[in-house]
This record gives structure tokens, sequence and C-alpha cells, in this order.
């Protein structure tokens, strides 16, 4: 019986990839929320963002960021959201081109 141990790349790209997405779910959807109540916006469209933000957590999340006319400061979107989305693009390409 062969049994082969994974490289180190294997080991750190099946890490990141599986934990990025929690990770960004968890800064996207609070900071979301967080600027939407504070942001004075109309009652319907706040309810269809919370919504989708509470609905579809990380999609939603992104999109408000991306699209929603966020408050918070521009590093923030600069940061958490293009590095973030920027990782997870990156981490697929990797893990999908180096798989044997």
């Amino acid at each position: 019986m062969n049994v082969e141990t994974p490289s180190l790349l294997d080991l750190i790209l099946n890490f990141y990839g599986y934990y990025v997405p929690f990770i960004l779910l968890a800064i996207w959807a609070p900071m979301a929320l967080i600027d939407l109540a504070k942001r004075k916006i109309e009652p319907n469209k706040g309810i269809l963002w919370s919504i989708a933000i509470v609905g579809l957590p990380l999609i939603g999340a992104g999109i408000y960021h991306l699209f929603g006319k966020s408050e918070l400061p521009k590093w923030f979107n600069y940061v958490f959201v293009y590095g973030g989305i920027a990782i997870l693009v990156i981490m697929i390409l990797l893990s999908s081109v180096l798989k044997y």
C-alpha cells in the first residue's frame, strides 16, 4: 500500500482555500449590516439590502460593499473587499492549476 503525503503547498492551498470564504463572511456581513444601520436610506431599500446580506451572506455582503454606496472608509473597501476578492480568486486559480 502506497500512501502519498501532501506537499506543503497542497496543505497551504487546502487550508486557506477552505477558510478564506469564512473569513470574508465574518468580515463583510457584519460590516455591511453596521454600515446599513448607520446610513439614512428609505426603509424598502434597507429591508432589501438586509435580506440580501442575511439571505446570501457572502454574495449579498460583497455586492453591498461593491455597489451599495457603502459609507465605510475607502481603505476598508480596498483592503477587505477588493483584497478579499483578489485572495479568493488567487486561491481558486492556484488550487485549480496546481492540482495533479
